[in-house]
């Protein structure tokens, strides 16, 4: 499951992250920020949340943009703001579920998975498959051609949020902060290509063919397909 937290509450030290992290939930953590938000929609999201202090034409337009691309996103917005007409508005622009802040975080996490449950997204993607590909996203398990391929922690989280942004570039950095949270020491960039290599390593000798792409000096791609397996398959 792959969610975008838009606002400064949501960071590292914040309880709710930590719960929805713990849930096993792939996170990308920005401040908000009404072009970023637009762009979402070029990304695998199953779930935004954003944190408002004030909401704006522009907040609405940008929802109403997203909802008209895809009506079943689920979107929630948490604010200091109860005016019943600031909620009245984000529900008409689309928001699916809107909380006032301070919020307790099992009810947010509730409300969240209600949600998801209205949207099917509880049920529906709990396995990918590409090509001879298959990941189980709730059990964390990972099968090429029916056989299990073990991988470490770290190697499973990179495979995860290549394959939920499938088609999308992401970066060193992205990866790097995804795996180290705040608060722990980093290492060196250049582990992640190690990761990286090892999982390519990994998905190919078990059959896989290569479906992890290298953009030198910027990050990876997990292609939409491997085009030579569809050779192969048409040669048979």
């Amino acid at each position: 499951m792959h969610v975008l937290l838009m606002g400064e509450i949501f960071f590292s030290e914040h309880d709710f992250y930590q719960e929805l992290k713990a849930t096993g939930f792939s996170i990308d953590r920005v401040g908000y920020d009404p072009q970023i938000l637009s762009a979402s929609r070029f990304y695998d999201y199953d779930m935004i949340i954003v944190e408002l202090d004030a909401l704006d034409k522009q907040f609405f337009a940008t929802i109403k943009l997203l909802r008209s691309i895809n009506d079943k996103l689920p979107m929630l917005v948490v604010s200091k703001k109860a005016d019943v007409e600031l909620k009245v508005q984000a529900f008409q622009a689309g928001v699916d579920d809107y909380v006032v802040i301070p919020f307790a975080t099992q009810e947010l996490l509730a409300r969240c998975k209600a949600v998801l449950r209205r949207s099917d997204k509880v049920v529906a993607d709990r396995i990918i498959k590409v090509d001879q590909l298959q990941i189980n996203l709730e059990t964390r398990e990972v099968f090429v051609n029916g056989n299990i391929v073990r991988l470490t922690g770290k190697e499973y989280a990179i495979l995860e949020m290549l394959i939920l942004r499938r088609g999308v570039l992401i970066s060193k950095i992205t990866i790097l902060n995804y795996l180290y949270p705040e608060g722990v020491d980093e290492p060196d960039m250049k582990i992640i290509d190690v990761f990286v290599c090892k999982l390519r390593k990994k998905l190919q000798n078990a059959g896989a063919g290569d479906l992890i792409s290298t953009m030198w000096g910027q990050g990876y791609i997990f292609r939409q397909s491997n085009p030579a397996v569809k050779d192969n398959l048409h040669q048979a």
